[in-house]
């Protein structure tokens, strides 16, 4: 059904249900927002609606009250836990880097010698690419 289609319960409906199942905290400013009507709509002709936004925003508010503290808690261990680890990996991968880019000096030094040598060899043997001969 598109939105112009429906009607002002269902637009105000459809909003408290997605927010529901989102776990949101529910206002009734910001279902009237989110359902483009105002908030006196709400309040003044689906008193139901309004009265259940009021009950969800309890029910979110009272989980919250009561599991947010080990719920954070048990999420900056964990994040402590993976900041640790990421730093050794960077470690890692930073003395990784070390070595390579130690292999690619040397490297280059060795081609830069090479060409110097190959340079010096075409010189003393004074090699030159000849035109082929016409007719």
């Amino acid at each position: 059904m598109s939105e112009e289609k429906l009607t002002t319960r269902e637009k105000i409906l459809q909003v408290v249900e997605r927010m529901e199942q989102a776990g949101s905290l529910m206002t009734i400013s910001g279902v009237a927002k989110e359902a483009r009507v105002s908030n006196s709509t709400i309040h003044n002709r689906y008193q139901d609606l309004a009265e259940r936004i009021r009950a969800s925003t309890e029910v979110v508010r009272g989980k919250d009250v009561k599991t947010q503290p080990a719920k954070l808690l048990g999420t900056i261990k964990e994040e402590k836990a993976k900041r640790a680890r990421v730093r050794e990996e960077l470690e890692e991968v930073k003395e990784v880097l070390r070595k390579v880019n130690s292999v690619n000096a040397s490297l280059q030094f060795e081609n830069a010698s090479l060409k110097t040598q190959l340079e010096d060899i075409r010189r003393q043997a004074r090699i030159y690419i000849m035109p082929p001969k016409e007719g």
